[in-house]
């Protein structure tokens, strides 16, 4: 009898008997509430009672929201913080290119006002190379003989005399710097006209025999006196920085400043030098005015 007992009451129990059970309940409820305001007060005491299970219930959703937010957010900072990193450099870049791409481009439009201003027979060149040792005082540029360019050519930037040619390839051609040891260029002082001559060597200008009793004082521009046939005359060579009387001789001690950029420019102008003088040409230049001054 007591397992007929059992049997039944696993019956009772059984999923379907709950569900009905269960909707009985509900529709009960629904009517009590329906038509007795107590139940409501029921409802609103259960709630309260059931609110601390429904928060906690709720916890392990909300903290799982937070960490899915937290680690999205996390990766597209990391994303974004790469982009703007990356964007930030290729700016850069190309900020580096657009200041490199003006600066030669005022070369280039200094270079071609130097040519309306008089210097019309000359050759645009492009310094490649620093040589073998890029602390010497050697240039390579990229034009030869094939473009007029011959050995003993004088070589200017936007600013004043780099060099003269002293070796010519086909297609490219060394400039010795202006402070080669075996530089010497024929100059005089701007302001005054005095006629001197400037030294290269040991990577500097130095101005060896200026007598103290010419006038030379700071910020004088010497340029090239055009008394040798290699330059041309009224080239700023250089800037007289510091003057002081050398003790025991009769000259001055001088620094000088390069008036050109010569470790630094880009593009150069190649000037041919001057054809001497023939011997024919002398007889008739000295020959002309006592022509002209002859009677009829």
């Amino acid at each position: 009898m007591f397992n007929q007992f059992s049997f039944s009451r696993r019956n009772v129990l059984s999923p379907a008997n709950k569900l009905i059970i269960l909707v009985s309940c509900s529709v009960l409820l629904l009517m009590l509430d329906h038509h007795y305001s107590g139940v409501g007060k029921g409802k609103k005491y259960a709630a309260i009672l059931l609110y601390p299970m429904q928060w906690i219930s709720n916890k392990p959703v909300q903290l799982y929201d937070y960490v899915n937010n937290l680690f999205q957010s996390q990766d597209y900072l990391l994303k974004e913080n790469q982009r703007l990193t990356a964007d930030n450099a290729r700016l850069k870049m190309q900020e580096r290119q657009v200041i490199l791409q003006t600066r030669e481009l005022a070369e280039l439009k200094n270079l071609a006002q130097l040519q309306q201003l008089g210097l019309k027979s000359n050759t645009t060149a492009e310094v490649v190379s620093a040589g073998d040792d890029p602390m010497s005082d050697h240039v390579v540029i990229n034009k030869g003989t094939q473009d007029n360019v011959v050995l003993g050519d004088a070589v200017v930037d936007e600013s004043g005399l780099i060099g003269q040619i002293t070796e010519a390839q086909h297609l490219n051609a060394k400039v010795s710097l202006i402070t080669d040891n075996n530089i010497v260029i024929p100059v005089m002082v701007e302001r005054t006209g005095v006629r001197t001559l400037v030294y290269g060597g040991g990577g500097m200008l130095s101005l060896r025999y200026f007598p103290t009793d010419a006038d030379l004082q700071p910020d004088d521009v010497l340029l090239t006196s055009g008394l040798d046939s290699v330059y041309p005359v009224g080239i700023p060579v250089a800037r007289v920085v510091q003057t002081s009387r050398n003790a025991g001789t009769p000259y001055y001690k001088v620094i000088l400043q390069p008036s050109a950029a010569l470790r630094s420019s880009k593009y150069v102008l190649v000037l041919p030098q001057k054809a001497p003088m023939q011997p024919e040409n002398m007889a008739a230049s000295d020959a002309a005015p006592l022509t002209a001054s002859s009677p009829n």
